[in-house]
């Protein structure tokens, strides 16, 4: 598919080359426009240090970024030990490449490339790991924009390459995935597999064959590249059949074909596909089809159904994330689907990101980003369509680029902008209590805590974790939710001693001997035994209370979503005596009654305000179970937080020991409180009769 151009042969060469050379300024300035806007809102982290900084420096905007910047210290210092045992992370899982062989947690084989980069960034960045993981996402996030750009220039659509890497940096999601302090591997997602299909697409039946072993060497390096970034050997297979399927399209057959892939297969390292089967399985499960049931062995609930980026969105919010207006989005993409069925055998190398792309259409929102780009080279492609009515060659390519620039810094880049505003995973009052920690707390100590902070804890504390951002999907995650949500300190101090024990290997063997989960819970309560000689200390975070219908769902028999209990936060600005202002809606907390735009009144079960992590004031209003208690939280005089709480809710262990400071003496003691921002209580080494856990 080439640009019409009037003229001979070389003139049309001429305009293909000034095409490619205006073409790849423009697309500089945009890449340099999107890295400047991430790296100008450095300036909430100037403006808000108490919240945005810990210790001097930047917190990180997601909580998995404690991973890679735990990985990068040890390299920066040269502690890192390949394969190395890790005992912080207090729990068995699966193999990767065999679901049935679970293992003590280790360091990587290798280490990841994302450390790598952060580490060698250091000494550039003050010496700071922090500081280099703080800007690294923001330099790197737009780079796919030149392999795309090429991609689509060779095919004569310039203006769909520039455009398809517009919407995709500035698109909703990833925008906010590629903010300074996001250390994830977002930041590259788009760029390896970009690169891959611009080097598979520049290789035809034309070339010589040491060029076309040249560009292969090349594409496998990108996948080896890709595969040490993001470690999923799904995506290397697919780019070998794609090449494969190109290179037969294009003309190039027999032996040469043969070589081509045997290169890119050596260059891409082979060894990858080792974890391939279990890469696979845990795709196909986690995103197209639910897990079967397994005759032998109870089936809990699992966790991906509580991570929002996992699930589905409507059609109509999904497109908005991409350009801010569904329309546009889906005019783009019709367009894109026009040109894909006008250009299909182009089109081939570009195939693993259009299905990803797709992806975003049928299962999870955690693929808009791939679906960004197709909705810009359909706008792209419409406007050379427009512009060749009236310019033809180098001139309308280079008005369609401009013409698309313009179009989408007026009307969606402000707009995607001022709604991806970053926010500290962590704020940063509680990344310092955090760090206070590890001076409080005894070393070698092990904290039970909700997953979602896991990684950050052992970064910041070096204590040990039951989950985390790598095991949130085995048992030891539904047991921490159970003892939770219970209402029995009991329970809490039983699960934990038979967790800390026995682990995920222990449950599994419960599991196949239980019927339901509140048998697996019975039988963990018997067994519990004594506790061990590591000190265990529970810990309690501000995350954790609006994270109680997921540890619900996960830690208490499945019901119907109507009748789960749960926490709900209300946006409240001042109290005045018995009166709670929260905008248009009012509480008398005196009387327990709430009134607001709505008709008629909503009256509590119960009121409490909570000042400065003791219960001040509290009113019982009598009723049954299903009246509601709401929960002032003041700090230093000035409304924290506001909750209202079901019963299950207000009675679990969650809400009575964090955000009421009541606990069992005999079971436990605190160790820290410096409440709002953390509670922790000793696990006192206290045990009960076999059997005698109820």
């Amino acid at each position: 598919m080439q640009p019409v151009a009037s003229g001979t042969e070389p003139e049309a060469d001429q305009h293909r080359r000034f095409t490619l050379w205006a073409g790849l300024v423009l697309v500089l300035i945009c890449m340099a426009c999107a890295t400047y806007v991430r790296l100008s809102q450095d300036v909430l982290w100037r403006d808000d240090p108490e919240r945005y900084t810990a210790g001097g420096l930047p917190v990180m905007t997601t909580a998995d970024a404690y991973y890679s910047l735990r990985l990068a210290r040890l390299q920066a210092s040269g502690a890192f030990v390949p394969h190395g045992p890790v005992p912080e992370r207090h729990y068995h899982r699966p193999e990767a490449h065999d679901p049935d062989t679970w293992f003590e947690q280790r360091e990587p084989r290798s280490l990841p490339l994302l450390s790598r980069l952060v580490a060698a960034l250091a000494p550039l960045n003050g010496g700071s790991v922090d500081r280099a993981a703080f800007v690294l996402p923001a330099w790197f996030s737009s780079l796919f924009m030149l392999p795309l750009f090429l991609f689509f220039w060779r095919l004569g659509l310039p203006a769909a390459g520039l455009m398809g890497g517009l919407a995709a940096t500035f698109s909703l999601d990833y925008f906010y995935r590629t903010t300074l302090g996001w250390l994830d591997t977002d930041a590259l997602n788009l760029f390896f597999p970009c690169m891959a299909s611009c080097l598979i697409g520049a290789m035809h039946a034309g070339q010589t064959r040491r060029l076309l072993l040249g560009l292969s060497a090349a594409a496998g390096i990108v996948l080896l590249l890709y595969h040490q970034w993001y470690a999923k050997p799904g995506m290397t297979l697919i780019y070998l059949l794609v090449m494969a399927a190109h290179l037969w399209l294009a003309g190039v057959r027999g032996r040469t074909l043969g070589l081509c892939l045997g290169v890119a297969l050596l260059c891409s390292n082979p060894l990858q596909f080792r974890a391939l089967a279990g890469n696979l399985i845990s795709f196909t499960y986690r995103y197209l089809v639910p897990m079967p049931e397994t005759a032998d062995v109870l089936r809990l609930p699992q966790v991906w159904a509580t991570i929002g980026e996992t699930t589905r969105t409507a059609l109509p919010d999904l497109l908005s994330r991409i350009t801010g207006n569904a329309l546009s989005a889906a005019i783009g993409l019709l367009a894109f689907a026009a040109l894909a069925v006008r250009a299909w055998r182009a089109l081939i190398p570009f195939a693993p990101l259009i299905a990803l792309g797709v992806l975003a259409l049928v299962t999870s929102r955690r693929f808009v980003l791939y679906l960004a780009p197709l909705v810009g080279i359909g706008w792209g492609y419409l406007l050379w369509l427009i512009v060749r009515w009236r310019w033809q060659g180098a001139r309308g390519g280079v008005i369609a680029c401009l013409t698309g620039i313009a179009v989408f810094a007026v009307g969606a880049a402000p707009h995607l902008i001022g709604r991806a505003q970053p926010a500290p995973a962590i704020p940063g009052q509680v990344a310092e209590q955090l760090q206070r920690l590890k001076a409080d707390l005894p070393s070698g100590a092990r904290l039970w805590s909700w997953w979602d902070l896991g990684f950050a804890l052992v970064d910041f504390t070096g204590f040990g974790v039951y989950h985390d951002g790598s095991a949130q999907y085995t048992p030891q995650t539904n047991m921490v939710a159970a003892s939770f949500m219970s209402d029995d300190p009991r329970a809490l101090h039983e699960i934990i001693r038979y967790v800390d024990r026995e682990g995920n290997l222990g449950l599994r063997t419960l599991m196949a001997q239980s019927a339901d989960f509140s048998g697996l819970v019975a039988k963990v309560r018997t067994a519990a035994g004594t506790l061990g000689p590591t000190p265990v200390h529970v810990l309690f975070t501000p995350d954790m209370p609006l994270k109680y219908e997921a540890m619900h769902w996960l830690g208490t028999e499945p019901a119907p979503p109507a009748s789960r209990p749960g926490i709900d936060w209300m946006n409240c600005q001042y109290v005045i005596g018995d009166a709670l202002h929260c905008g248009r809606t009012t509480v008398d907390l005196a009387e327990g009654v709430i009134t607001g735009p709505a008709p008629g009144a909503m009256r509590l079960r119960r009121t409490l305000v909570i000042e400065d992590g003791r219960v001040g004031r509290e009113r019982d209003f009598g009723g049954d179970d299903s009246g509601q208690t709401l929960q002032v939280i003041l700090h230093q005089g000035r409304i924290g937080a506001v909750y209202v709480l079901e019963e299950a809710a207000f009675r679990s262990n969650l809400n009575q020991m964090y955000l009421l400071g009541r606990y069992d003496a005999a079971l436990f003691e605190p160790s820290a409180d410096a409440f709002p921002y953390l509670r922790a209580y000793r696990v006192l080494p206290v045990t009960t009769p076999a059997g005698g856990g109820g």
